[in-house]
């Protein structure tokens, strides 16, 4: 049994039943192996998820720096809302990535201050990939740390229609909030 199933499988069993009701048992049976090798691995459940959520956050600053390296030539709107898309994309379909949005809504306590840490790290590798991106160009009437702020705070209130409601939620209010957004920075 491999390190890597055994975090596959509790990323799924923290994304479907939260951290309380997450039992290493459980994974363990799943794994096909016993809770006592299960704890070899991982002495507690807090060990488990500490792992998991700083390499989820790691997997997650490396995608921004990729796909914004990667649509470096194309228009500004374009960059930014092809990130929006794409970043729900990866909600829906990478259970990592739902773990690490989840858990930075609903934050057990017993790791409350880790989780936050961590979540910060990426936010901050996400302004300063936004800030460089938005000072190339010269189209928008707000500096890049004032557009940064403005884009985080509209994906901040886009992952709230992830985690709490459907993708349909994200949509409808994408298709607001975008054009609002965009409005209010372009020249």
């Amino acid at each position: 049994m491999s390190k890597q199933r055994i975090k596959d499988i509790a990323i799924q069993h923290f994304n479907r039943l939260g951290y309380e009701g997450t039992k290493m048992a459980q994974i363990a049976e799943e794994a096909g192996i016993r809770k006592q090798s299960l704890a070899y691995h991982y002495p507690t459940k807090k060990a488990l998820l500490l792992e998991l959520y700083e390499e989820v956050v790691q997997e997650e600053q490396q995608f921004v720096k990729d796909f914004f390296l990667q649509a470096n030539e194309l228009p500004l709107e374009q960059q930014l809302y092809n990130f929006l898309l794409e970043h729900k994309n990866r909600f829906l379909t990478h259970p990592n990535v739902a773990f690490m949005y989840i858990l930075s809504f609903i934050t057990p306590l017993e790791v409350h201050d880790f989780v936050l840490a961590q979540y910060r790290t990426y936010l901050g590798t996400l302004k300063a990939e936004l800030a460089a991106v938005f000072a190339k160009h010269e189209n928008i009437r707000l500096n890049p740390e004032e557009a940064t702020v403005a884009y985080v705070t509209l994906l901040d209130g886009l992952d709230v229609q992830l985690v709490y409601e459907t993708r349909q939620s994200y949509e409808h209010a994408l298709t607001i909030a975008w054009n609002v957004f965009w409005t209010g920075i372009r020249r």
